[in-house]
C-alpha cells in the first residue's frame, strides 16, 4: 500500500523524516511531500490564490529512504495532501500520516494544526488520515515514541471500509520503555496551552504561549492522558452537519 507523508513544519524538520522512516522500514511504499517552510498552524489551509493556478515542487534526495520519492511543496500540508490525491507524484493515495509535530496537538485546539488539518484533509479526498505529535519538553525528541504505534494504526486503518477515518495522535516525550500505555482519548475543551498578550500600543502585540493549567486536564481526555505518560488517540470528525434548531421564520431577504 502507498502512503503519503507530509508535515507543517516543513522538510527542515527532524520529525517529518523520523515518521518517514518507521513507514518505509515497516514495508509500505511511500511518497513525501511537505511544505517547503514551516506552515504551523495553517490548519487546512491551501494558500491564497495557489499562485494564480501555478503550483510549484521541488524533488529532494534523501539516501536514508532509498528510492522513495520525496519533494518540497511551495504551500501548506493539505495542498501537499490534495496535489497527491490529484496525481501530482503518482497515483492517489489510501492513506496520508502527518507529522511529527514538535508539540501536542490536543483539545479542540487541534483545529487549527497543519498537522491535523492535512490528516483531515486526506479523509475529503479519498484517504484514511493519521495526525502524529510529540510533547516538547526540556529533554531530547524521542521520536521513536511517536512514531512507534504509526504502522500498527495503517494496518487497522486500511481494512476499514465504512467511510474515511482521522486518528489524531499524540505521545509523551519519554522513552517507549517508559510509557504508561495507549488510551483512546476524547478532546479537552481547548488544548494543553494558555498565553498571554501584550499590547504594545502600535497596532502590535506580543503573544507568549503558557503551560495549561494541570487543574483543568479532565481524565479521558488527549492533553490528560499525554500528562499521565500514555500514548492519547482519538478518532475525528471533519465537518458534520447537525439538525438545525434554528428559527428562521419572518428571516427578512
Amino acid at each position: 500500500m502507498r502512503v503519503l507523508i507530509t508535515n507543517d513544519d516543513g522538510v527542515a524538520s527532524e520529525g517529518l523524516w523520523a515518521l518517514a522512516k518507521r513507514v518505509v522500514d515497516a514495508g509500505y511504499e511511500a511518497v513525501v511531500a511537505a511544505p517547503t517552510t514551516d506552515m504551523t498552524g495553517m490548519g487546512a489551509a491551501i494558500g491564497g490564490d495557489l499562485h494564480g493556478g501555478e503550483l510549484r515542487a521541488q524533488r529532494i534526495v534523501r539516501e536514508d529512504l532509498g528510492d522513495t520519492p520525496c519533494w518540497a511543496v511551495d504551500g501548506p500540508p493539505a495542498l501537499c495532501v490534495i496535489m497527491t490525491q490529484l496525481g501530482a507524484f503518482g497515483d492517489p493515495v489510501p492513506m496520508v500520516v502527518s507529522g511529527v509535530n514538535p508539540g501536542l496537538n490536543c483539545g479542540r485546539s487541534a483545529l487549527h494544526s497543519g498537522t491535523v488539518g492535512a490528516a483531515l484533509t486526506a479523509a475529503n479526498n479519498g484517504a484514511h488520515g493519521i495526525a502524529v505529535s510529540l510533547d516538547v519538553t526540556d529533554a531530547a525528541m524521542e521520536w521513536d515514541t511517536a512514531v512507534h504505534l504509526v504502522p500498527e494504526m495503517i494496518e487497522r486503518l486500511r481494512f476499514m471500509e465504512k467511510g474515511r477515518r482521522v486518528v489524531n495522535i499524540n505521545a509523551p516525550n519519554i522513552s517507549l520503555t517508559e510509557v504508561v500505555g495507549v488510551q483512546i482519548t476524547g478532546l479537552a475543551k481547548w488544548g494543553d496551552a494558555a498565553g498571554t498578550l501584550q499590547s504594545s500600543g502600535d497596532g502590535s502585540w506580543s503573544f507568549e504561549r503558557q503551560p495549561g493549567d494541570p487543574k483543568r486536564r479532565i481524565a479521558g481526555t488527549d492533553n490528560a492522558a499525554v500528562r499521565e505518560g500514555s500514548i492519547s488517540v482519538s478518532e475525528l470528525v471533519g465537518l458534520k452537519v447537525q439538525t438545525s434548531d434554528l428559527d428562521l421564520t419572518d428571516l427578512a431577504l
